[in-house]
């Protein structure tokens, strides 16, 4: 007997569409029950499911299918839980600097572009999640008080700060890229950390 559940909820497979996991997967999210929700886990057949290749999905057949139980979120609960595990990201981004800053410094311009442009990356998908939470949640829009200026500011600053840093790294100034490294950006960065608990406090 296949079973489906969402948020514990039990729901009628049959009237599901899909003759594999990723059709069927598809066709939920459509359905009114998630009405716009986020799937943020997939259990199948009472184990947790994840795609270790892109659309391996589509090898599971329904047929295969004896129960399917999924997870989701709405995008507010998903933007507050963004801002909770933030300060704990941005503790592992401020433990990489100093290495990198070293790097930089003795010379080793190869391993300390490697880890700088990790870093940089990951810099870029923070800065994005937080743009979208922002949006997601509504945080200060339309609004003039310290909890603005302090975001916007912090904004302004950072931009200004990365494209330093690739300026920098164009000109191949390794000694001053990493004095940005260590003194500008980990400051920046740990009022970040400070600031996303009070955002998340606005976002409730």
């Amino acid at each position: 007997m296949q079973s489906l559940t969402v948020d514990g909820q039990d729901m009628a497979f049959a009237d599901i569409t899909g003759t594999n996991l990723e059709e069927i997967l598809v066709c939920l999210m459509d359905h009114p029950s998630i009405n716009g929700r986020i799937i943020t886990g997939v259990y199948l057949n009472g184990e947790p499911y994840e795609e270790e290749v892109p659309h391996a999905a589509l090898e599971v057949e329904r047929q295969t299918i004896s129960s399917l139980s999924l997870k989701t979120l709405t995008m507010e609960d998903l933007g507050l839980n963004f801002l909770q595990a933030g300060p704990e990201y941005l503790e592992t981004l401020i433990s990489a600097l100093p290495k990198i800053v070293e790097n930089f410094r003795l010379g080793d311009e190869q391993e300390a572009n490697e880890h700088f442009l990790n870093f940089l990356e990951a810099l870029h998908l923070l800065m994005s999640m937080l743009e979208q939470t922002r949006h997601i949640l509504g945080l200060w829009q339309g609004q003039n008080n310290d909890s603005s200026s302090s975001l916007n500011g912090y904004l302004e600053s950072l931009v200004e700060i990365l494209n330093t840093l690739i300026n920098l790294q164009e000109q191949k100034d390794w000694i001053f890229l990493a004095d940005v490294l260590e003194y500008e950006l980990t400051d920046s960065l740990g009022q970040l950390k400070e600031l996303l608990p009070k955002l998340c406090q606005k976002g409730h």
